[in-house]
């Protein structure tokens, strides 16, 4: 009886261990799934919010105007396919979201975002919530080892105090989203 029992628990085991490896597929595959269908999307942050009640339409032609402006890319409403802000908690300088109709248009946008560092408006990729938490991980996590973390066609990527580019692959994820946060610097009264 206690072989049997200690046969019948190894398969339990091994039926819990295969669980584990399709729930951890599962949870990959979906989170590709999400990234993939934000593939020509950006994220604009730093444009005047006035108007509570903008439209799509108004949304994209601030995004095109500004992106014209700071010769970035020179755009017309035929490349994006929609255009909207993001609400927050007080409904002020809110992010305008951007659904481009080209991968490439979004390329040529972010390649020469940096020439907006000095006006306060960001452009960035649309990033899932487990990826932009996984880069928040690796970017502030263990700062003393790492120099820089970006995310670029669908992969977090970073590179380590010895200057080597490294990739975050989906096993690794949890590692990091487990490592504990860095102390904060004590609060002043």
């Amino acid at each position: 009886m206690d072989t049997e029992l200690t046969n019948q628990k190894d398969k339990n085991d091994k039926v819990l261990q295969e669980l584990k490896n399709v729930e951890a597929k599962r949870q990959k595959y979906e989170n590709e799934c999400k990234q993939f269908s934000r593939a020509n999307n950006i994220k604009v942050r730093g444009i005047a919010d006035k108007n509570p009640r903008e439209t799509s339409r108004e949304s994209a032609e601030k995004v095109i105007t500004t992106l014209r402006e700071n010769s970035i890319c020179n755009i017309s409403m035929a490349d994006i396919d929609i255009a909207h802000q993001l609400p927050n908690k007080y409904n002020q300088n809110r992010d305008i979201i951007v659904r481009l109709r080209s991968r490439q248009t979004k390329s040529d946008i972010l390649s020469y975002r940096t020439k907006l560092k000095v006006s306060n408006i960001y452009i960035n990729d649309d990033l899932t919530k487990l990826n932009l938490h996984l880069l928040m991980c690796v970017k502030k996590k263990i700062t003393d080892e790492i120099n820089d973390a970006w995310y670029f066609n669908g992969k977090i990527l970073y590179k380590n105090h010895m200057n080597k580019t490294k990739m975050v692959k989906f096993e690794e994820y949890e590692h990091w989203i487990n490592l504990p946060w860095p102390n904060s610097s004590p609060r002043r009264a």
